[in-house]
């Protein structure tokens, strides 16, 4: 009883303590468009420090497929005044960490650092926005190690699969058609003068944003910003794609894939709506609490109960600028008896379509959610996913303190209509892998 009692007690502690954090991020808007967001953390004396820039292969065009990931690599080759290893040199040097990742719809470069050193990564940062160096000796150093990470994905089966089913998910003309890695034999015939018309096409103030989370004042670290990145003038048109085509009327260019390992899946795939949706929410919810979460609906039942499967995976990014499609995974041992896994997954989309999904599955979902966010808000770089997430799906940074409200606000009748609408028979599409 004393323990459970203490254990309440330190809970409460976290939880007030977190609820005193809330909302505390401030920002400003530079003249140049770059937006700058400072959450104060009064913790260690440590700084995460991240630069968004609103571009990712969602931008790419045939020819150049994969150029926004090897451009993240090319941006650590540094400058004429921060050249070569120079950006990682500065951060190992004072004890810190650097890192950059790539997806479809964003480029993000961040590091770890003591508070002592924002000042040099401000710098830093700055210089790579503007005077980047790209030579065709330093494209050529980046092209291999780029190639030889996307060979080395094929020494896994999994990801090798993953590699070679996606092209045949998305239809043409589609922002995420091709994969984020790129393709081999496109990423060895760029050019020098091919990555600055990149670079000089997507990375500029107006579309970029600044996130900062740590032992710091906003006050400093707006003037900091304002010192390094104020000065620069270069701004873009950025234009939001046109004329998408339907994914839920497109059809997947094969219904059957071989792989060389001794498992079978399921691939289910159906149309995903945007960030800016409506449903996104709603969508959000379901898809969790019918197939993804660990204790998801069909994972209790095919997996802890029946054991029909191995496991559900999903190879999708629920996050999209642009309407996405699901990629949900159902790996298996191979049998001919893994119809009844279909079987199971049809009856429990119906049984959601018919009932909906029951008032503590809901609240159960909502509770997950915010112990997670409480977590996520002892951590510097969490803080900062938050708010640059929020800041560029909904322009507004300060989204992610109230994402709970929309989960919140969805019902069991919602879950039916969503699954009417997403999950109905001819919305989903099965990819059929088995061993060769």
């Amino acid at each position: 009883m004393k323990l459970k009692q203490i254990l309440f007690i330190a809970l409460s502690g976290l939880i007030s303590l977190a609820k005193a954090d809330e909302g505390n991020a401030k920002s400003i808007v530079l003249k140049n468009g770059l937006k700058v967001i400072v959450s104060e953390k009064q913790d260690n004396d440590f700084v995460e420090f991240e630069v968004w820039y609103r571009t990712g292969s969602k931008d790419e065009k045939p020819g150049i497929r994969g150029m926004a990931h090897l451009f993240e690599h090319m941006m650590f080759r540094g400058t004429a005044k921060y050249p070569g290893k120079s950006v990682f040199d500065n951060v190992e040097k004072v004890g810190g960490r650097v890192n950059a990742y790539t997806s479809f719809d964003r480029t993000v470069y961040h590091e770890y650092v003591p508070v002592s050193a924002l000042e040099k990564m401000m710098d830093i940062e700055s210089d790579r926005m503007t005077n980047l160096v790209v030579t065709q000796e330093i494209l050529n150093t980046e092209r291999e190690v780029v190639g030889e990470e996307l060979r080395n994905g094929t020494n896994s089966w999994y990801q090798k699969m993953n590699s070679d089913r996606y092209p045949f998910l998305y239809p043409k003309g589609h922002p995420y058609e091709v994969d984020v890695i790129g393709f081999l034999d496109e990423i060895t015939k760029f050019t020098a003068p091919q990555c600055m018309e990149f670079y000089n096409n997507y990375y500029s103030p107006n579309n970029a944003y600044i996130v900062v989370a740590g032992n710091v004042k906003a006050e400093d670290v707006f003037a900091m910003a304002e010192r390094y990145f104020g000065p620069i003038t270069k701004q873009l048109d950025i234009k939001k794609a046109q004329n998408l085509p339907a994914l839920d009327t497109a059809h997947l260019r094969t219904n059957e894939m071989n792989i060389n390992f001794p498992v079978q899946i399921y691939t289910y795939t159906f149309a995903r709506p945007a960030v800016s949706d409506p449903d996104f929410f709603g969508f959000q919810m379901l898809t969790d609490i019918l197939f993804t979460g660990e204790n998801s609906i069909l994972n209790n039942r095919l997996v802890k109960k029946e054991f029909l499967s191995y496991g559900f995976s999903v190879a999708h990014d629920p996050w999209s600028y642009y309407p996405n499609l699901a990629i949900i995974d159902v790996i298996m041992n191979a049998s001919p008896g893994n119809v009844k896994v279909k079987k199971a997954i049809k009856e429990e989309i119906n049984k959601v379509v018919d009932e909906g999904i029951s008032k503590e599955l809901l609240d159960n979902y909502v509770q997950a959610y915010e112990n997670s966010y409480v977590l996520n808000g002892y951590s510097c770089a969490s803080i900062c996913n938050d708010l640059g997430m929020a800041e560029y799906y909904f322009n507004d940074y300060r989204k992610a303190y109230t994402l709970s409200t929309e989960f919140k606000k969805i019902t069991s009748d919602d879950m039916k209509r969503l699954a009417a609408k997403y999950l109905a028979e001819d919305k989903i599409q099965l990819v059929n892998i088995k061993p060769e």
